[in-house]
């Protein structure tokens, strides 16, 4: 027996709605799972198990209400709810009748409740996956790499957060949650950061699939917010290559490398339709702009021409509205293609220059970050093998892998660097 994840968001939202009660309403709609087991083994699945499933977990909660009045932090509102158990009487198979799809939808207020200020941004992905998704805590640890005791523990204080600052979901100020769009946002981009270098070649599966859903759901229920729309467009963009990353034997496989028959057509078709929907909607932002990047590199490689100078011109309004580290970098490594190599090293060395002196002898705080960030020596490397500076050029290599966590990726650089160096024991 399987909930979509449509029907485990929604009805996990209108419950709570009420309330507040994140935890009470998963409890609930859990229960009525577990009775489904029993029930639909003697009279059968019924025509609409969703409906039937939101029933029987409002009933439970409603008791819930009724005999604890202290756990609620709302009055039951018979705007809403009394309307809503009008459609549910005891008529035969009225159960059946009840069609999700017609329930108030409050999963954006549920996303909204999950990026509450009070809660601690690491966790508003655990949230919105438990939450809105119905992952487990276990599902949760495995996918972002943590223990399950402390993902347990991190989505415990943050439903009872919930539940004691009395979040109603109901009818939300549409301005506070329009402030809170940016963090939503964030919320599922690093869910699908955090997952991509373990997630397996199927990009539908696991963490990286539910942070896409998550997306989707997002930009259909702001259908005008163009940084909504952007999101599902960076997500989708890039997930699409994914099964193209590595090769027959699990080896890393650059862009300009992959095989495009293995690009996922479906993934990158929805991809560019809300890259569209961000022009459409006159809203480019940080994820709009990242997008359209993607789109170019992918249109390169297809067509065996890039667009370079546009790429530079993306870059420097991304640079200008989100400047970030690894933005400059990679704008560095457009330089490089447009003006050759030593104006790439130098827009690369500009990277580390950037936020003042920092005192005599000693590096800048984005010096520093440099020096540890992989992707920056990466390309050091790359510029610095086509100026023919061949023993710097494996300084940086060397360093580079030293900096490398994915074991692929180190292989690719191994491999790419060549005999420059001997192996190190």
């Amino acid at each position: 027996m399987v909930l979509s994840q449509d029907g485990w968001g929604r009805i996990i939202a209108l419950i709570a709605s009420a309330d507040g009660d994140l935890a009470g309403a998963e409890d609930a709609l859990s229960s009525a799972l577990e009775r489904a087991v029993s029930v639909w083994r003697e009279s059968g699945i019924p025509r609409n198990p969703e409906g039937w499933l939101y029933r029987v977990a409002l009933n439970a909660r409603r008791d819930a209400w009724k005999s604890a009045a202290t756990r609620t932090s709302v009055p039951w509102d018979p705007d809403i709810h009394d309307h809503i158990q009008s459609r549910l009487r005891d008529d035969g198979d009225a159960e059946e009748q009840t069609d999700s799809d017609s329930l108030p939808d409050h999963r954006l207020e549920l996303l909204a409740a999950c990026a509450h200020p009070d809660i601690d941004p690491g966790v508003r992905p655990l949230l919105m996956l438990s939450a809105v998704m119905g992952m487990t805590g276990k599902q949760i640890a495995v996918g972002m790499a943590l223990p399950a005791a402390t993902v347990a523990a991190r989505l415990t204080r943050a439903k009872k957060l919930i539940a004691d600052l009395g979040i109603g979901f109901g009818q939300p100020d549409r301005a506070d949650l329009e402030v809170r769009l940016p963090d939503i946002h964030e919320a599922i981009y690093g869910a699908f950061a955090i997952d991509w270098v373990h997630a397996e070649s199927e990009p539908r599966d696991g963490i990286v699939g539910e942070a896409l859903y998550l997306s989707r759901l997002l930009a259909q229920l702001c259908p005008d917010d163009g940084e909504s729309h952007g999101l599902a467009a960076v997500l989708h963009l890039s997930a699409a290559r994914f099964p193209a990353r590595r090769g027959g034997g699990g080896e890393f496989v650059s862009l300009e490398s992959q095989d495009l028959s293995a690009w996922d057509s479906t993934l990158a078709a929805r991809g560019e339709h809300h890259l569209r929907e961000v022009h459409r909607t006159r809203q480019i932002g940080r994820f709009g702009l990242e997008a359209a990047i993607q789109a170019l590199h992918m249109a390169g490689v297809r067509s065996g021409s890039t667009d370079w100078p546009m790429l530079l011109r993306l870059h420097d309004d991304l640079g200008a509205i989100a400047p970030s580290l690894g933005g400059a970098v990679s704008r560095a490594a457009v330089i490089a293609e447009i003006d050759g190599p030593e104006a790439g090293l130098a827009a690369l060395d500009d990277v580390g220059s950037v936020g003042g002196s920092g005192g005599a002898g000693g590096q800048t705080n984005a010096a520093k970050r440099v020096d540890s960030f992989q992707p920056a020596w990466a390309l050091r490397a790359h510029i610095l093998a086509r100026a023919g500076r061949c023993d710097d050029a494996a300084e940086a290599y060397r360093r580079a892998i030293a900096l490398t966590t994915d074991p692929a990726e180190r292989t690719f650089l191994e491999n790419t660097a060549g005999g420059r160096w001997p192996r190190q024991p």
